[in-house]
């Protein structure tokens, strides 16, 4: 947990439709865009619990030397739920960097995710949608994030997850708004294949096969957007 991050409230994120890859093994991160800013955390250039590159998304930009600064995506919390009494906390955060320390690439695609229709959609840059279907979600109790801005963090297959079947598990930068952990991990929130067409989950994503392959097509860094 990394206090001096900051979340939707603090930020007017937007999408840029941006993909930002570390050059550096770590890159400084800051709370504001401001030249004199001091670094409040790092991004590492690779996902430590599975070992594979990082890439994050753009969600601002600031005019200045060297391209500026970019607001981007981070896959740590800035406070957990149940801290001071509060029972839920941010599902996202978001830090700026500097974009020289960052490969840019365009993307023409973003996930969405519809708690009030239940579905995930792979959707164009111009509106046009790839795919869409209807998914499972989380319970008010173990809810699915929402009014959330974050990004795909990996795209991997864990043999260790015996529901997934072998099927990629896409995995996002944004936490459980209510559970400040689940599984012994930090309550991240996947897109992942579930046998069973029922139910709800914990607060992940349950989606179809052809779902998790249309995911997996899509860059590290993929803008996510929970509404």
């Amino acid at each position: 947990m990394i206090g001096q991050l900051l979340d939707g409230s603090q930020v007017d994120a937007r999408n840029q439709w941006t993909t930002a890859t570390p050059k550096a093994p770590l890159v400084p991160l800051y709370a504001a865009p401001d030249a004199d800013a001091a670094p409040v955390a790092s991004l590492s250039s690779s996902v430590s619990t599975i070992n594979t590159p990082t890439a994050t998304a753009v969600w601002g930009r600031s005019a200045g030397e060297d391209g500026g600064m970019v607001l981007v995506s981070t896959p740590s919390r800035n406070r957990t739920p149940g801290d001071d009494g509060v029972a839920e906390a941010p599902s996202s955060t978001f830090a700026w960097a500097r974009a020289a320390d960052f490969t840019l690439a365009g993307t023409d695609r973003e996930v969405r995710v519809d708690n009030t229709t239940g579905t995930i959609a792979i959707v164009h840059r111009d509106g046009t949608v790839q795919t869409s279907e209807t998914a499972r979600l989380g319970t008010p109790d173990d809810p699915t994030p929402a009014d959330t801005k974050t990004y795909m963090e990996a795209n991997y297959v864990d043999p260790q997850v015996p529901y997934t079947q072998g099927h990629p598990i896409a995995l996002t930068g944004a936490h459980s708004s209510k559970l400040a952990g689940y599984g012994g991990n930090a309550a991240l929130t996947a897109l992942h294949f579930y046998p069973d067409p029922t139910g709800s989950s914990h607060g992940c994503v349950r989606i179809t096969a052809a779902m998790t392959d249309a995911l997996a097509e899509l860059p590290i860094g993929t803008p996510i957007e929970f509404s």
